[in-house]
């Protein structure tokens, strides 16, 4: 039930509140403009001082210098001048080779590398289904030792790597090793549209999954992997990001989502915190796949990837076989800067479901096992990879465990 008032004192108290309403609203008013005046007096001094550098630079300094790369560094030295490592820069070519990598869409021959100075350049760790070089013929364990006549080993693996990528349908004369015997290979270069998602069979009945990044349409791919995987009747299922430089947040929550329930923390998976304290989380929708799980992890597990990691680890789906994660904790949005050029600065801190920050602490793995061969893992036989065989070993126990429950 609620208080009964005559008009009067009704009338009387809207008065008075629209009173204290315009003096508190008058007051913090003046606040913000005050506080907004202070800061934009600091600013003027800021932008003076970067004036006054140029003016120096331009009446003084005795070399030659371009004015673009010297606004491409100071805008670089501004973000840089945060201190955190997940903001930074990219002039115009930069950022369309980062809009590039994380379309999973590039201009290219079609393989994965790896540089391998004792083997004398570039080691195909990887040749994509349907690409040119794959109609070209080239394998996994070729070495590309030239491109164009210049050998890799002279000109360095960035450039190699441009050289290699190129201009589409054009082509790219490549010297290249088969066991030994060398010669040259002319290789088409067109847009590719990139799967890294990678899965099989391995061990008679245990289903592995390579995830290279969370960027675009990995959701789909990994989805697709996942589900032949389970129809084809695996008893669990391994997942490797090792080097896995992350990607989308949207990407990665769809990923998990298909393999959680929501019978811990309220469903909660991912939970991110803007500057003012504001909260986004993201729940679990899916019903979830009933299977035992184990993650590989390194420390170039980046982002999406240790965050996929702890999350299953959380919710008791798998166990994290591998080393320290990176410890990254912020999310980045991207903002174009209206020539060609963007930031990637830090807007948010995320949260596991459980609510920890991996801020330089990254994943503990449940087994913690060091890579021990001086080869990436993308070269050697599963048989070698000791990562990936303490992965199998974990599953079979836990595959024996559920078994003699049943």
């Amino acid at each position: 039930m609620g208080k009964r008032f005559n008009m009067a004192t009704v009338i009387g108290l809207v008065l008075l509140t629209s009173v204290v309403t315009f003096t508190i609203t008058y007051l913090c008013a003046q606040q913000i403009f005050d506080s907004r005046l202070m800061d934009s007096g600091k600013r003027n001094e800021q932008i003076a001082k970067i004036e006054k550098v140029l003016d120096t630079i331009e009446n003084d300094f005795v070399g030659e210098y371009n004015d673009e790369d010297l606004l491409d560094g100071a805008i670089a030295g501004i973000v840089a001048g945060t201190g955190d490592r997940w903001s930074f820069y990219m002039n115009e070519e930069e950022y369309a080779e980062y809009q590039e990598s994380v379309a999973n869409e590039f201009v290219g021959i079609g393989v994965t590398v790896v540089y391998t100075e004792e083997n004398g350049g570039l080691t195909i760790a990887k040749v994509h289904s349907g690409s040119s070089a794959e109609e070209a013929g080239l394998q996994k364990y070729d070495v590309i030792t030239s491109v164009d006549g210049e050998k890799v080993l002279d000109i360095g693996y960035d450039e190699a790597i441009d050289r290699v990528k190129g201009e589409e349908n054009t082509t790219v004369t490549l010297g290249v090793v088969t066991d030994g015997v060398e010669r040259d290979v002319q290789v088409a270069r067109r847009t590719c549209l990139y799967n890294p998602v990678s899965s099989e069979i391995i061990d008679n009945n245990i289903g592995y999954v390579r995830i290279e990044n969370f960027d675009s349409r990995v959701d789909v791919n990994f989805e697709d992997a996942v589900n032949k995987l389970v129809d084809a009747g695996v008893n669990g299922l391994i997942f490797d990001v090792r080097d896995n430089g992350g990607g989308y947040k949207d990407v990665m929550v769809k990923m998990l989502d298909l393999l959680c329930s929501d019978d811990m923390y309220d469903g909660v998976i991912f939970t991110m915190k803007d500057k003012y304290g504001n909260e986004t989380v993201d729940k679990v929708t899916e019903g979830g796949i009933d299977l035992p799980m184990t993650v590989i992890v390194n420390e170039n597990s980046y982002s999406a990837a240790e965050f996929f990691a702890a999350a299953l680890q959380e919710y008791g789906k798998a166990d994290i076989v591998g080393t320290g994660t990176s410890g990254k904790g912020y999310s980045q949005v991207t903002k174009e800067l209206g020539d060609g050029s963007a930031i990637n600065i830090s807007t948010n801190e995320y949260f596991t479901p459980s609510g920890k920050s991996l801020i330089g602490v990254g994943i503990e793995p449940d087994y913690y096992v060091e890579f021990d061969s001086e080869q990436s893992f993308l070269l050697i036989d599963h048989v070698d990879d000791i990562q990936l065989q303490k992965a199998l070993e974990v599953m079979k126990d836990k595959i024996a465990l559920l078994d003699s429950a049943a």
